[in-house]
């Protein structure tokens, strides 16, 4: 996709894309290390969860695709670190940090949750992955130029990644070839959704959240939590059903409303 000289929405509409730091208002710049900082952690974070399944997939095809999604998360994980190093000694001593978080310390919850199973691995890829695809996709094109020349490829490789899930989550559920290699049925993989269905949620944060309405505004994101919620939880439940699950309650296990 080709990134814009202008921005395209929010109140800075018009104007010429940000280039450099010493161009960004207080206010934007804070708004904007928060979203890197926070996209940088789930992508490390994401790292450690599939690492340890990375050999355990039941056909030679799911090994080397956890390999990528592993070696995508790292990539992505690393230009985020670099884009936050470039806002000087904050920037730099948030970036350190990301490299020393483990599982337990990263700051949104679905991201300290190890990986139970194979099954697990695949309902986090189905529900999750997508989740990273909708917060990725809404800051396409965004008003600061070195993320936004950088936003397309994360895109399609998060569409990659939840699109294997959603592949692998169709053949748990309805194909007795795979469900035999895999050891597991419809059964857990309806396990594994109702276990990531609401972190999934709970990932858009909370309703009205002036940290969100802000991100809007300043055209770093197109859209606030809600919005984005809502466009997830649409697409997520309709391919849930497709595939002869059950759709969790929305307000089950949520920790964030």
């Amino acid at each position: 996709m080709r990134v814009s000289r202008g921005v395209e929405w929010g109140e800075m509409r018009g104007m010429q894309k940000v280039e450099t730091v010493e161009q960004m208002p207080d206010e934007y710049r804070e708004t904007l290390l928060k979203i890197i900082y926070a996209l940088a952690s789930t992508e490390f974070a994401s790292v450690e969860q599939h690492q340890p399944w990375i050999n355990q997939g039941p056909t030679a095809e799911d090994r080397f695709i956890q390999a990528q999604i592993a070696a995508d998360e790292a990539h992505q994980g690393f230009i985020d670190s670099r884009l936050l190093r470039s806002f000087g000694p904050e920037g730099v001593a948030m970036a350190d940090r990301l490299l020393e978080l483990r599982i337990g310390e990263h700051p949104i919850d679905a991201f300290n949750v190890p990986f139970e199973s194979w099954v697990d691995v695949v309902g986090f890829c189905f529900c999750m992955d997508l989740v990273a695809w909708y917060h990725l996709n809404a800051m396409l094109n965004c008003s600061y130029a070195p993320l936004a020349r950088e936003m397309t490829s994360m895109v399609h490789e998060e569409k990659f990644h939840a699109s294997f899930g959603a592949r692998r989550a169709r053949d748990l559920s309805l194909k007795e070839d795979y469900q035999k290699l895999a050891k597991a049925g419809r059964a857990e993989i309806q396990a594994a959704v109702d276990k990531w269905y609401p972190h999934a949620l709970d990932t858009f944060g909370k309703t009205g959240s002036k940290f969100a309405n802000l991100s809007v505004s300043y055209g770093i994101r197109k859209w606030n939590n809600e919005d984005l919620r809502a466009r997830y939880k649409e697409d997520i439940d309709e391919n849930i059903s497709a595939i002869g699950l059950d759709v969790p309650p929305e307000d089950r296990n949520r920790k964030i409303l």
